[in-house]
């Protein structure tokens, strides 16, 4: 659109390039919290097949978990939705990489640091995935010369750390914030992570 190649087709759309659908893909996901059974929810809305990353406790009840390895290798999409601690820090790696579908999008709109940037960069450049699109950095703000913030190309993508700052979400945070302080003051802690 941006370069005018529309405006020049003979077709009303585009076929320059391999057009995926969500119905009938595998929508991996790594956190089953709260934003992952949301996204689980929209995926499963599309039609996708959604697997669970199984992980060391704890764990959600009610959620059916898949082997690791096996979403890595059967997931088209995988979307990151876990905390990072050192169990997951650099969770995605370049061993990762090379289990996922060639045609496979990750998506990290959770924590910086799930992911190796640097592997993430070679596997965009071999080609072990299909493209990627991050919300977060392991170093926020990024500052000139961060290796993400100069990939261009047209199969990665990186808004500001964004997704949380509308009005709607910041009141959600300040309202979540109170009922956390006046759970733990009423002697009932809720949220806790272990």
């Amino acid at each position: 659109m941006q370069n005018g190649v529309w405006n020049r087709s003979e077709q009303f759309c585009f076929f320059t390039h391999d057009i995926g659908d969500l119905h009938g893909a595998t929508l991996g996901i790594m956190g089953e919290g709260a934003i992952g059974q949301a996204s689980a929810a929209i995926g499963r809305a599309f039609g996708m097949r959604v697997l669970f990353a199984d992980h060391a406790p704890p764990k959600l009840e009610g959620v059916t978990f898949t082997p690791h390895e096996r979403v890595l290798a059967e997931s088209d999409v995988i979307s990151l939705h876990c905390p990072l601690m050192p169990a997951t820090r650099n969770l995605i790696d370049m061993a990762a990489f090379r289990k996922m579908k060639r045609n496979a999008l990750l998506i990290n709109t959770a924590r910086g640091g799930l992911v190796d940037e640097a592997a993430l960069i070679r596997a965009l450049d071999e080609g072990l995935i299909a493209g990627a699109g991050f919300d977060v950095l392991t170093v926020e703000p990024p500052r000139d010369g961060h290796p993400l913030l100069d990939l261009r190309r047209p199969n990665f993508i990186l808004p500001p750390h964004v997704a949380w700052a509308s009005d709607g979400a910041m009141q959600f945070l300040a309202d979540q914030l109170i009922d956390n302080i006046d759970s733990w003051a009423a002697g009932k802690p809720q949220n806790l992570v272990t």
